[in-house]
């Protein structure tokens, strides 16, 4: 969310934009360290690279034919080609056997070093070869198909600036100067962590009452989406030593922990009992549906991200909240998921006073973008955001968007997905 879609949030309860704002103003880029350049991909640069060198270093020729003096083959033509004596050959990755002189031409592969005395490059199509001399039979122009150094970059300029995600190109820019390790902002390790005594691991037989985690794993592999990387800690039971015995355990190997569920008021809510009053976290409620209850703070130094543990609502805070938090931790510049204005094919609802995000799948209509709510609003129902690819934003206030009508939408994956 790109901000300024919520202002009233209502007694008590703090606005989606403050409760984000705040949490954001509290999270540091992580330090950076040098890693080998492939492993480096997907990570953000975190100081400017230089070029060492031009690039390319040296001229070469763009095509296979022969180096001549463009000069002497000015007037050549298919009725009258002008015969070079062919002196040597140019081959990639070696210095040219000779060079170029009055009347002469060195036979060249694409890529290969300019030889000294030549000026342009006929094309192989252009010419005839007999014995030991080549006919021209077109004109080449000076400089005609010659790349030359520094054509890319010279030595000195900003190769890749802080800041930049590193990806394909980057790399190959970046290999192309030779570097072979790169200073990036490291992938942040996230422990993830479900609590409730009603949960089992996913592959585990149900007793009645009981429910497979399935919240640790969306969130996992939306950690993975992000960049960074998750450490699984498994399932806590309503035990709020427990919970606290698993936080200490991890938290030398961690960047950020999440975990979802007992953040509400409830008693037994093992997030509040081991963490409230501590002055580490902070527990309140956002004017947002779905997600309300929400905690954040530092544990030794770490971020916590207590989410509410209904499905819908862990994926939604985790979109609002810990995702653009975990970027920043990576250094990334562009925080937010993307947004669109479109077309609601159906009509969207929402609490009034409250910030809705409501599952929608959007589409490309002849107009514009359109898009159309996948289900019912319960934030138990985790099947209608396997539908979705976008969240529509109803402001507090703007309780019905009628058919017709404009909603801006957050795009959390690809149209075509």
């Amino acid at each position: 969310m790109s901000g300024g879609h919520d202002h009233d949030a209502g007694a008590g309860l703090r606005s989606v934009d403050e409760a984000r704002d705040g949490l954001l103003a509290q999270i540091d880029v992580l330090p950076s360290l040098e890693l080998p350049l492939l492993e480096s991909f997907g990570n953000v640069l975190a100081t400017d690279l230089v070029a060492r060198a031009d690039l390319p270093s040296f001229a070469s020729s763009a095509m296979d034919g022969f180096a001549v003096r463009a000069a002497e083959v000015a007037n050549a033509s298919m009725e009258k080609p002008t015969s070079l004596k062919i002196v040597g050959r140019a081959a990639i990755g070696h210095a040219p056997e000779v060079a170029v002189g009055s009347g002469e031409a060195v036979k060249i592969a694409t890529g290969a070093p300019i030889p000294m005395g030549a000026d342009a490059i006929v094309p192989v199509e252009d010419t005839h070869t007999e014995g030991n001399h080549v006919l021209i039979s077109s004109p080449a122009a000076e400089g005609r198909h010659i790349r030359l150094p520094a054509e890319d970059v010279r030595s000195g300029e900003l190769l890749v600036a802080a800041g930049r995600r590193i990806s394909a190109p980057e790399i190959g820019l970046l290999a192309s100067d030779g570097f072979a390790r790169l200073p990036v902002i490291p992938p942040p390790r996230v422990v993830v962590i479900s609590t409730g005594d009603e949960l089992v691991e996913p592959g585990k037989d149900l007793a009645f009452g009981q429910l497979h985690d399935s919240n640790a794993y969306a969130v996992a592999a939306a950690v993975r989406e992000v960049g960074a990387q998750p450490v699984m800690a498994g399932i806590v039971h309503d035990d709020p030593a427990a919970l606290r015995d698993v936080v200490v355990q991890h938290s030398h190997a961690a960047d950020a922990f999440i975990s979802t569920g007992g953040v509400s008021v409830g008693e037994r809510d093992p997030v509040k009992a081991a963490f409230e009053g501590r002055g580490e976290i902070d527990f309140y409620k956002v004017a947002m549906q779905p997600g309300m209850p929400q905690a954040f703070g530092q544990i030794e130094g770490k971020p916590y991200f207590g989410l509410p543990g209904n499905p819908v609502s862990t994926f939604v805070s985790f979109e609002v909240f810990v995702r653009p938090a975990l970027l920043k931790m990576m250094g990334r510049r562009e925080l937010f998921r993307p947004e669109v204005t479109a077309m609601a094919a159906d009509e969207l609802r929402g609490p009034v006073g409250k910030t809705a995000f409501v599952r929608v799948l959007i589409s490309r209509g002849q107009d514009g973008f359109v898009c159309e709510p996948t289900g019912g609003r319960g934030s138990n129902l985790i099947s209608t955001v396997t539908r979705a690819n976008g969240l529509a934003i109803l402001p507090p206030g703007v309780e019905t968007i009628h058919a017709g009508g404009e909603v801006q939408v957050m795009v959390f994956r690809a149209m075509e997905d």
